[in-house]
């Protein structure tokens, strides 16, 4: 395999992982909106976790790709545990008309998701 081809799989993966990990954040923001009183938040929240299902399909396939193109189709070494433990908002950003959110990111077991 060329350096251009190992370079093209790696980009690849980078960006499924990138991808996964936005939509891990998005659906832990989703089900936080779910406990919301306002019932219209919470069929967004709602219209959104499945959006996010559907968008975690079409990432499998990616993940599923990753895996062969690099050889490594065992998943116990494409596993990465994630627990979205805390989410920010920053109160300069916010007073300035466009809130910036950090989301932090733990290791944790329970919640796991492909990525190499």
């Amino acid at each position: 395999m060329s350096a251009r081809e190992e370079q093209l799989i790696q980009l690849l993966g980078l960006m499924a992982r990138s991808m996964t990990h936005m939509t891990a954040s998005v659906t832990a923001m989703a089900f936080e909106q779910l406990r919301s009183q306002d019932a219209a938040l919470q069929n967004s929240a709602k219209r959104m976790i499945e959006r996010m299902q559907a968008i975690n399909e079409e990432l499998d396939q990616q993940w599923e790709l990753v895996g062969q193109l690099t050889g490594q189709r065992d998943q116990e070494a494409l596993v990465e545990e994630l627990d979205i433990s805390s989410v920010r908002v920053h109160r300069e950003a916010e007073a300035s008309g466009t809130p910036s959110v950090d989301v932090l990111v733990r290791p944790h077991q329970g919640i796991s998701r492909t990525v190499p």
